[in-house]
């Protein structure tokens, strides 16, 4: 059964629309949404006995994305972890870790296990025959002389290298646009559009970091056009949005054992209880006290390029400062 509009329909994908203000607020929506009306599909990644995933196309709107509380409680990574795969989006922190083209090229038969893409690497050094293109410098540029145009946007795949490989980006596209407001300025509102996604353990850390690179791309416009450009809404745009079967026991809890359901646990907290503001995850950001965030990620990785370095160490020193929100 699908949802549709209001109706339910027969045979089809459901498609989902959830509006909320803040990015915790969608996130639990979201769940809740596919949980109880999305599809059952299998999927490639599925092992013996798991059950079929639930399944939808999903339109997610988050009015204000750095609305506070901005971070809910139950994402899947740790606090540190999530700050160094903000800086692997929109720095390129572990671009270095793509294995050569040779390999990729291989698909499947590539005994190398490094990656096979970033979306940094794909955003920002999208390569073409011979030519390396930066799409959200395009980006960036084209909306700083024409802030209305439709043709800012930024693509991730690569139709020689992503179909022979069993783990093609996700992420498929990145449009942006601005609006006049009120007081001579911009506001800059962002789609993303994925191929697929896991809701439950990494919708909530995509739109973190995308989020954050959406703020880089409001202030470089502002920077070029010498004008103040707001962030407007984010909105996200999920092919199939789903919750993996393996993920069932963790959703409906186990009575038995005494182990609550997911939303049981949601329901028995207040809002305030389940998310965490951003001055809270700043420090943890920087160093979570576990080997992760910022600092040891730049202490850790010795062979990381000085350039990366560079500009990881520059977020690091704002991050530092009070008026930064992550």
């Amino acid at each position: 059964m699908s949802f549709i509009g209001g109706l339910m329909d027969s045979g089809n994908i459901p498609v989902i629309n959830v509006y909320e203000d803040t990015i915790p607020l969608a996130y639990e929506k979201a769940i809740r949404e596919v949980w109880e009306k999305g599809a059952s599909i299998r999927t490639e990644y599925d092992r013996p006995g798991d059950p079929p995933s639930r399944d939808a196309t999903v339109v997610i709107v988050v009015r204000n994305p750095f609305g506070q509380p901005r971070y809910h409680r139950s994402f899947a990574d740790g606090l540190g972890g999530l700050a160094e795969y903000v800086m692997e989006v929109v720095h390129g922190a572990h671009d270095y870790w793509v294995k050569p083209l040779e390999e990729i090229l291989k698909g499947m038969e590539s005994k190398d296990t490094r990656w096979t893409y970033t979306y940094h690497g794909r955003l920002f050094e999208y390569r073409i025959e011979d030519k390396v293109v930066n799409q959200i410098d395009a980006m960036i540029e084209k909306l700083s002389k024409t802030g209305y145009t439709r043709r800012a946007q930024a693509i991730t795949w690569n139709p020689k290298l992503d179909p022979p490989t069993d783990d093609p980006p996700c992420l498929q596209r990145i449009w942006g646009r601005l609006c006049d407001d009120e007081e001579g300025g911009y506001i800059y509102n962002m789609n993303t559009h994925w191929r697929s996604r896991d809701l439950f353990k990494a919708w909530f850390e995509n739109v973190i970091a995308l989020t954050m690179l959406m703020r880089k791309i409001a202030e470089a416009i502002s920077e070029r056009m010498s004008k103040r450009v707001r962030l407007g809404r984010y909105m996200d745009i999920s092919d199939s949005l789903h919750i993996y079967g393996s993920y069932f026991r963790e959703i409906e809890g186990d009575p038995e054992k005494g182990i609550k359901s997911f939303f049981e646990k949601l329901e028995s907290r207040s809002f305030d209880e389940r998310t965490w503001n951003s001055d809270f995850i700043k420090p943890h950001f920087i160093n979570d006290g576990l080997g992760k965030g910022l600092g040891p990620m730049l202490e850790r990785e010795k062979d990381m390029p000085e350039k990366v370095r560079k500009a990881i160490e520059e977020e690091l020193r704002l991050m530092e400062g009070e008026d930064y929100i992550v």
